[in-house]
């Protein structure tokens, strides 16, 4: 994982350095961690708001929430954190996986672990991704994801 110094080496766009409004969908066990990472981020600077409406960029955090991709679409740019067991989940079910290539389209940016991102990219949608930060809630892991949440809104929504 790059420090926070090197985030530069993630996304090079002035648009990093300005404070954006993020908004963040999480349900369940997702939730406790989105809440806290919100509180980083706005602590760092940045707003966060409830409506989609008014964020630059909308953080989904784990299946469930990625669900409102569909409502979303081309609204605002989009990123989709998943963790282990969801990704496993796309990957080993048919059902899922159609699911996940109809929102693609949708989708700025898709992070997901490490360990899991090459098997992704191997039978995944055309769709950027990017490696989880590790250690979130940590304050430097989440000025990674601050980082990659800067570059979905400096390049939108992907076209689909």
């Amino acid at each position: 994982m790059p420090e926070p110094a090197d985030v530069t080496t993630i996304l090079a766009t002035p648009v990093y350095g300005e404070a954006l409004t993020v908004a963040h969908v999480a349900t369940g066990a997702a939730a406790p961690l989105a809440a806290e990472v919100a509180r980083l981020q706005s602590a760092a600077g940045w707003t966060v708001t409830d409506g989609a409406d008014d964020a630059d960029t909308v953080v989904l955090w784990g299946l469930t929430a990625g669900a409102a991709r569909d409502e979303l679409a081309g609204r605002r740019p989009t990123v989709v954190v998943l963790d282990a067991a969801d990704v496993r989940t796309v990957l080993t079910r048919p059902t899922a996986w159609a699911r996940e290539l109809r929102r693609s389209a949708a989708t700025s940016l898709l992070l997901l672990p490490a360990e899991l991102a090459e098997r992704w990219t191997r039978w995944g949608p055309p769709v950027p991704l990017a490696h989880r930060p590790a250690g979130l809630p940590d304050e430097a892991a989440v000025t990674v994801l601050s980082a990659w949440v800067a570059r979905a809104h400096a390049y939108g929504r992907r076209a689909g």
